[in-house]
């Protein structure tokens, strides 16, 4: 299952608006916006980090720092394994927004 198709099963109120730079998924407001490269796929999630525990290289806190999208949680996504871990943080951001 692509990250794309994982977001979009979330629920029925779940849009995606294609950008010229990333892609947003929203219910009233964003939930997600994702921004693809070659190498990863960064996802800005709608959460705050300061009640998330920050891992080095996989999430980030974003609240000061320029981006495409909204979302103050930067996500990096490199293999499988990463989106297997995000999949949880993703649940969380459909949840609370």
């Amino acid at each position: 299952m692509s990250i794309r198709d994982y977001i979009l099963a979330l629920g029925d109120d779940v849009t995606e608006n294609q950008l010229r730079l990333y892609v947003a998924f929203k219910k009233i407001k964003n939930i997600v916006c994702a921004e693809v490269y070659q190498k990863q796929i960064l996802l800005h999630l709608r959460l705050n980090p300061d009640e998330m525990e920050l891992e080095k290289g996989f999430t980030r806190d974003m609240r000061n720092v320029g981006h495409f999208g909204t979302g103050d949680l930067q996500i990096t996504i490199k293999t499988f394994e990463d989106f297997e871990k995000a999949k949880g943080l993703i649940d969380k951001a459909y949840n609370y927004n």
